[in-house]
């Protein structure tokens, strides 16, 4: 996924940092993707402890910093890019319980506070345990192959019985069977629990996956392992948010039929990973 923080960032000057004008004035995908307040739903319905920690990796614009700082005692928000923990902070430096990290998970010795907090110790800031950790999407920015290593290197950072919520496109989504590009670094259904499974055989714990319909970044509703749409359930998800509509057929039809033959977890657009990390 490319990263267009620059452009956030202008469009931030110039609508002087009001995200609702922002999405009136422009309809450039990348405005929608950064400051449409349905990418918040992938995130409102979880019940998250009052008093917690989060650590959310990659700041994604920002998108999801606001719902989850409302919710937590504190969020630390981790990213490599001085331009993307800009626009985070932009929106939401105000708020007394959000810290940003510029630095990879993977390399301690580049962890660095970003402003204004920045007398704060990044590494002890990070080394703390915290109760929840947030990859909206940031597993589509890395390839497969690094996937299970990032995971298991955030699992260290969670406390025993913490919880990770990840994000990812369905490589065989309906979307992709009606004309729409594939996205890179998606994920086939087993591939993805996969690395949960990984996840479990060294700490335990419980997995459940979720679906967000109509994906992950503008959901309207989000189903689970528990809870399955009936046919005619998913509707409205050929209405293209970020780009032109396909005409290859109909969307709606196609999941009404993958729900009534038990096959709406394979053709839904994307997967939502919660684990519970065990307390072995």
């Amino acid at each position: 996924m490319n990263d267009f923080s620059y452009d956030i960032l202008d469009l931030l000057k110039k609508y002087d940092h009001d995200t609702n004008a922002a999405l009136a004035g422009e309809n450039c995908p990348q405005c929608l993707y950064a400051f449409s307040p349905l990418r918040e739903n992938l995130f409102e319905w979880v019940e998250f402890e009052p008093d917690a920690r989060i650590l959310q990796i990659g700041s994604d614009y920002g998108s999801f910093t606001g719902i989850l700082a409302e919710r937590v005692k504190e969020v630390v928000v981790l990213d490599p890019r001085d331009e993307n923990l800009e626009v985070n902070r932009i929106r939401h430096g105000e708020r007394e319980n959000v810290i940003y990290v510029r630095g990879d998970l993977r390399d301690q010795v580049q962890w660095k506070v970003y402003k204004p907090k920045l007398e704060a110790d990044a590494k002890e800031i990070m080394c703390q345990p915290f109760d929840y950790i947030i990859l909206g999407g940031f597993l589509m920015e890395c390839k497969k192959e690094e996937a299970i290593g990032l995971l298991r290197e955030a699992a260290d950072y969670l406390k025993p019985g913490g919880v990770m919520l990840a994000a990812v496109e369905n490589e065989t989504g309906v979307r992709y069977w009606m004309g729409a590009p594939k996205q890179e670094n998606s994920y086939l259904e087993p591939e993805f629990r996969s690395l949960f499974e990984e996840l479990k055989k060294t700490w335990g714990g419980n997995f459940t996956m979720y679906y967000p319909v109509p994906d992950y970044r503008y959901p309207v509703a989000v189903y689970s392992d528990h809870y399955l749409p009936e046919t005619g359930d998913v509707t409205n998800i050929s209405k293209r948010y970020d780009g032109p509509g396909f005409w290859f057929g109909s969307e709606e039809e196609a999941m009404a039929k993958a729900c009534q033959n038990g096959m709406f977890t394979k053709f839904n657009n994307s997967f939502l990973g919660v684990w519970e990390k065990g307390t072995k």
